[in-house]
């Protein structure tokens, strides 16, 4: 077994995580059709907005009208606190038009992210849940499912990821990679083929259930494999983390909001 380690590419951010060459998952590319621009004031897409927070990422409404979640780096400061202030949300963002512009309120986190030096743990729960000051109006949250890898495997070409991304459009428009595949599990995270850039942070990868659309991840880094000495190799794939991961703390503030008003947020590393 030759010692290695992993390249995750967060953003901007790149982080070394210690692996072993004989346990990646099998190097592939991805294929089919480039990503395409959609109108992202058509459904599906109208429940997916550019989020900005340290950065330009995308976010996705999920259970409830008021919620988004998106990477947990995209809320990370360079110095590894997490901005809690001058969070907001545009849904539906095209070509400086959107659907409505919304303050977004920070509720939980999966885990610390680090630009210096990130851990196999926090790579696996970069994620992050907020909070609209209101409920659009007219919008269809997605729903979370949680599908195994094996089973996501069979479902070849069938997922579509869409995301605000640098290299479409300046990340003017909403684009769509229609032909995903979920290839692997590796440290707890979805290794997966669709097409992204910079500004696909936090982009949903999304399934189709019957007349509707359900998130089954959120895509969040880019990964090289390296050798001892640091020396980028082969490029693995791109990473997810799977909504069984964060499922558990939106389904909790779904039903405070379902309830009526929260009366104290808290923070909570899941």
């Amino acid at each position: 077994m030759i010692a290695s380690q992993t390249l995750a590419a967060l953003g901007s951010l790149a982080v070394l995580l210690p692996v072993a060459l004989t346990e990646l998952p099998s190097v592939f590319s991805p294929a089919g059709d480039p990503p395409r621009i959609v109108d992202a004031r058509q459904s599906p897409y109208s429940a997916i907005g550019k989020f900005r927070g340290t950065m330009t990422c995308t976010a996705a409404i999920v259970l409830n009208p008021r919620i988004i979640i998106t990477a947990g780096h995209c809320v990370t400061e360079r110095d590894g606190t997490t901005r809690r202030s001058k969070l907001s949300f545009q849904l539906a963002y095209q070509t400086g038009t959107d659907l409505g512009r919304f303050k977004a309120t920070l509720w939980a986190v999966g885990s610390t992210q680090s630009f210096a030096q990130e851990s196999i743990h926090d790579a696996s729960k970069d994620w992050a849940i907020l909070i609209l000051d209101r409920a659009p109006v007219g919008v269809r949250p997605f729903a979370l499912r949680h599908d195994s890898p094996k089973a996501l495997e069979f479902l070849e070409r069938q997922i579509l990821l869409p995301a605000y991304s640098n290299d479409v459009g300046d990340a003017e428009a909403l684009s769509v990679d229609p032909n995903c595949t979920v290839r692997d599990l590796a440290w707890d995270t979805l290794i997966h083929t669709c097409t992204v850039k910079a500004g696909s942070s936090g982009a949903p990868l999304l399934l189709p259930e019957g007349s509707a659309y359900a998130v089954v991840g959120i895509h969040t880094a880019s990964i090289f494999a390296s050798d001892a000495d640091g020396r980028v190799g082969k490029f693995v794939g791109n990473q997810a983390i799977g909504s069984g991961m964060f499922s558990e703390a939106a389904l909790r503030l779904s039903r405070q909001l379902d309830g009526g008003p929260i009366q104290t947020v808290n923070m909570g590393d899941y």
